[in-house]
């Protein structure tokens, strides 16, 4: 819940969108992205996807992988 709102950015600090819902499954959370386009794209929080949180600041970095788009 700590998350819901955080800005998200790609690895090169380009602006990406907003975390607007975290859904929870069996294998591992997933993050539910509202990007700056207006449109949902689902990322798995995983290592290789979620690079940085800081809650802090309300900004998670993220890698996307090939096919999230």
């Amino acid at each position: 819940a700590d998350l819901i709102g955080c800005k998200v950015f790609l690895e090169d600090g380009s602006a990406f969108g907003e975390l607007v819902q975290v859904m929870e499954t069996g294998a591992n959370d997933v993050y539910v992205i509202e990007t700056t386009e207006g449109k949902e794209v689902l990322v798995p929080a995983i290592k290789d996807c979620i690079l940085d949180v800081d809650i802090e600041n309300e900004k998670i970095i993220i890698h996307l992988l090939d096919g999230l788009l």
